[in-house]
């Protein structure tokens, strides 16, 4: 994927990137700032086109949807029931059909229903999030592409995200691919990790197996989420403990078997 301004010099955005992602897949995507994360998502929505390579969607019907950075940016109409239904009415569906999937996708997201009629700018930023990730699900993708979904979140609004994300995947099978610099938000929400590096990608693994990549991580300034950091400190200095961890709920287990294991050792003392 090459970019080219006038008058500059072409800058090669993407190079030699290759992955599946399956259905009902949940998968991360970090690298530092400029590694080329938002490039890769636009063009898997296909709003930016490849100078070379390709990118193909097999299987079952369903489109492949991106939810931008700052959903406000993309907000236009004069109240949440018509932001959300824009996209299914440009499917030229029936209004009974579009009705349907405005309702269920605002539901899904567990937004208010006396918020359905205001303006989407008098929202607050969690409820306009809310509201861009309806307006996605109501498209039924078959692969929903995050751009960085917890700005402007709070501790509770992340996890009322991961929640409702983890609710959407169990009932609707759709793939996830999330772009974040928040380790602990993905984490929570996903088992495998794609690492982006000056376009290229450099790791296709699973949070175990990234703790296994601790100076590569640190020379791209990432860091692993908080439980696994924890984990490999603690197996650094010599603890009972297994590191690679593959899910957050594994981590804890983990913490907690090292935990009671400690403190019935000093109960037996």
């Amino acid at each position: 994927m090459v970019y080219s301004r006038d008058g500059e010099a072409k800058i090669q955005a993407l190079n030699g990137v290759s992955f599946r992602v399956r259905s009902g897949e949940a998968v991360a995507l970090i690298g530092p700032v400029g590694s080329g994360k938002s490039t890769l998502l636009r063009v898997l929505a296909g709003l930016v086109k490849p100078t070379s390579g390709r990118v193909t969607v097999e299987g079952r019907k369903g489109p492949v949807v991106l939810a931008i950075q700052e959903p406000q940016r993309g907000f236009f109409a004069a109240t949440v029931r018509e932001e959300v239904a824009f996209g299914p009415e440009n499917l030229d569906l029936d209004p009974a059909e579009v009705a349907a999937r405005v309702t269920w996708a605002l539901t899904a997201v567990g937004l208010k229903e006396e918020r359905w009629t205001v303006s989407p700018f008098q929202l607050s930023g969690g409820e306009q999030r809310r509201v861009a990730l309806a307006a996605s699900l109501a498209m039924k993708p078959r692969f929903l592409l995050l751009d960085e979904p917890t700005i402007g979140l709070d501790g509770p609004g992340q996890a009322a995200l991961v929640e409702t994300l983890r609710k959407i995947k169990a009932e609707t099978g759709l793939g996830l691919l999330v772009a974040s610099h928040d380790p602990d938000f993905l984490f929570s929400l996903t088992r495998r990790v794609l690492v982006l590096n000056d376009g290229k990608l450099t790791a296709d693994t699973t949070w175990g197996g990234l703790t296994h990549q601790g100076p590569a991580l640190e020379a791209l300034s990432l860091e692993l989420p908080f439980l696994l950091s924890l984990l490999c400190r603690l197996q650094a200095a010599g603890a009972p403990v297994e590191a690679a961890q593959e899910t957050i709920e594994e981590a804890w287990a983990e913490l907690s078997r090292f935990y009671l294991g400690r403190k019935q050792e000093g109960g037996d003392r």
